[in-house]
């Protein structure tokens, strides 16, 4: 086993234990070709590799945001808990003087990350199609000098040869001619926020809840 190999199976296990259901890595440079608005490298000079790590959302309330009475600002379950683990990882790479940084949870197409660290492709719903857990889990990332291992790119969708639910079952009619449209999906959002109580709310999960893909781990 090469160096290379041994440090990413032990930070695999390290993100494991801290509560990830999977763990991958990215290529930059690949990540910058297949997505060209994504620019890793801004956010830490010498990255070697983008860590992605994600949790299976096993109940959708874990997707909910929450603004308490008086505060400026809000959070999501779902993010906290990713947040944790990839501090975890951020220290066990400083432990071994490699320098990592968490990145903003809007400052990667964390999808096209995944994908490039070979996680799973990009359905037709737009989202990230995990084989275990279908578009039903929540992405983070860090990027990391560190010499990682990295993933082979999923570039195509096998699972949606032939599947129309996502499209078929949207109900803000997002998909004119087949295809997503990020401004019509994220109108119909805003407008139809599903409020859990008071201070939490969800958005609409149609297409993850619609996908055949992952079901099984439901059971």
């Amino acid at each position: 086993m090469t160096p290379e190999v041994e440090l990413t199976r032990k930070l695999e296990r390290t993100c494991v234990k801290a509560g990830a259901d999977f763990v991958a890595y990215a290529d930059p440079a690949v990540l910058n070709q297949l997505s060209p608005h994504s620019r890793p490298e801004q956010f830490l000079t010498g990255i070697q590799a983008i860590v992605v790590v994600g949790i299976h959302l096993y109940d959708l309330v874990l997707d909910a945001w929450t603004q308490p009475p008086g505060a400026e600002k809000g959070f999501q379950f779902a993010d906290q808990i990713l947040e944790v683990i990839c501090y975890r990882a951020k220290e066990f790479l400083g432990e071994r003087n490699y320098a990592s940084v968490l990145v903003p949870y809007n400052g990667l197409f964390l999808k096209d990350a995944a994908a490039v660290a070979g996680i799973g492709p990009i359905g037709k719903n737009n989202l990230l199609l995990t084989p275990r857990f279908g578009p039903q889990v929540r992405l983070r990332a860090l990027v990391t000098a560190a010499p990682l291992a990295c993933g082979t790119p999923v570039t195509t969708s096998e699972f949606c040869l032939g599947c129309q639910r996502c499209i078929v079952a949207c109900p803000a009619g997002a998909f004119p001619q087949g295809r997503y449209d990020r401004a019509t999906c994220e109108t119909y959002q805003l407008h139809h926020l599903r409020n859990l109580s008071a201070y939490s709310s969800i958005w609409c999960n149609t297409c993850i809840e619609s996908c055949p893909v992952g079901q099984d781990s439901k059971e």
